[in-house]
């Protein structure tokens, strides 16, 4: 389907250069694309040019929906959400693909930084202190494998590398909802989980609170794209500017054709040209600390405290008898091996560790008792609080 309208008699260019004719190129169920494909309407024709939209689904290919706006005439094609494989060098007409990075395509890509809005999601997550973060992945869909690095990346820099998990998903509700219900099927599900765009949020809160799961109480959930969809339900996701997109792709059409003398920016890596827009995350209500510290982990119900102190004392055993139950501290740092041991002994505990930072980043150690001097106690407060742990100050 192929649709060209007319621009108005009234319409009157904001900019000065030669009135073009411009394809773009989307799939109509997205309702991302379908936004985008809007403000491309809206920004082409501040430019005077006119804009033939073509579609592509499970029956049609992008690279059909390429040839037949080149048959028709148009000037350069826009491409939301290429993929590796399309090949759309092949139909005599420049491309602008809007979206992913594509190298082996050469395409001036105008898109969102993704990795920094996928880091993002991830980050806010650790920063209210989850540990068990759970992705849901995009598949082969345009954008999710750079979604699926930012997540890995966020997590190893947390020192999160050990509760990594994904599930597959497919950009639909029905991804979402499959998801759902596998994390209801686990015995330990995670705290919060990033789904890697809002229709598959939306299909996994549905699911989820269809199964009694309280949001953000018993999980937080954090989407990508920023969907009316996802204000109606207040969803955290991260917000995308399709404005700012759709301009941006305008001026790279007019960057192709020398109407505007800034050039496209070109990058190494086999890349021809790319412009980033930056991303930004929009904090709604699905989002909040866990219920637990430490990102829930539990042990027979009881939290597993480390103790950072740097004297061995009788005022310790009641610092510890005043923590979670007995059997709660589990580990015991010192600025020495040899006070370490000392204390772990006192108070009975099986594990010492000879550095502060090894207890704190132990994941097996959900909170930190501190009993140091003021300025210690404050400085290893903040790095406790950083790794997600509960933190309590003797």
């Amino acid at each position: 389907m192929t649709l060209i309208p007319p621009i108005p008699p009234t319409s009157v260019p904001l900019h000065h250069e030669e009135p073009r004719t411009l394809g773009v190129v989307f799939n109509p169920r997205s309702t991302f694309e379908a936004d985008l494909v809007d403000e491309i309407y809206r920004a082409a024709a501040e430019h005077g040019h006119r804009v033939a939209a073509s579609v592509h689904g499970s029956r049609r290919t992008r690279d059909r929906a390429v040839a037949e706006l080149a048959e028709l005439g148009t000037e350069v094609v826009l491409v939301i959400g290429a993929r590796r494989g399309d090949h759309l060098d092949d139909h005599g007409v420049p491309v602008v693909v809007v979206g992913e990075r594509l190298p082996d395509v050469t395409a001036v890509t105008v898109g969102t930084d993704e990795w920094a809005g996928a880091h993002q999601a991830v980050q806010h997550l650790i920063d209210l202190g989850h540990t068990r973060i759970t992705h849901v992945e995009g598949g082969t869909h345009p954008c999710a494998s750079e979604r699926l690095r930012a997540y890995v990346g966020a997590m190893a820099a947390a020192g999160l590398r050990d509760f990594t998990a994904t599930i597959d998903g497919d950009y639909t509700e029905e991804a979402g909802a499959a998801a759902a219900r596998r994390l209801l099927a686990e015995s330990t599900p995670p705290t919060a989980v990033f789904l890697a765009n809002d229709r598959m949020a939306l299909g996994f809160l549905d699911m989820m609170r269809r199964n009694g799961v309280s949001v953000p109480e018993d999980m937080s959930v954090i989407g990508y794209d920023d969907s009316p969809a996802a204000a109606h339900v207040d969803l955290t996701t991260i917000h995308q500017d399709v404005v700012g997109l759709a301009d941006a792709a305008i001026e790279a059409v007019t960057s192709v054709f020398g109407d505007d003398p800034t050039l496209a920016q070109t990058t190494g890596f086999g890349f021809y040209g790319v412009r980033a827009i930056e991303p930004q995350l929009t904090v709604r209500s699905t989002t909040a600390p866990p219920a637990i510290a430490g990102g829930g982990v539990e042990t027979g119900g009881v939290l597993r405290w480390g103790l950072l102190a740097d004297h061995d004392d009788d005022a310790l055993v009641g610092i510890v008898a005043g923590l979670s139950g007995p059997g709660a501290l589990v580990g015991v740092a010192s600025a020495s091996s040899a006070l370490s041991w000392a204390i772990a002994d006192h108070l009975g505990v099986g594990v010492s560790y000879s550095f502060y930072e090894d207890l704190i980043t132990d994941p097996e150690i959900d909170a930190i008792c501190i009993a140091l001097p003021p300025d210690e106690r404050d400085r290893w407060a903040a790095v406790a609080e950083r790794w997600g742990k509960r933190v309590a100050l003797a």
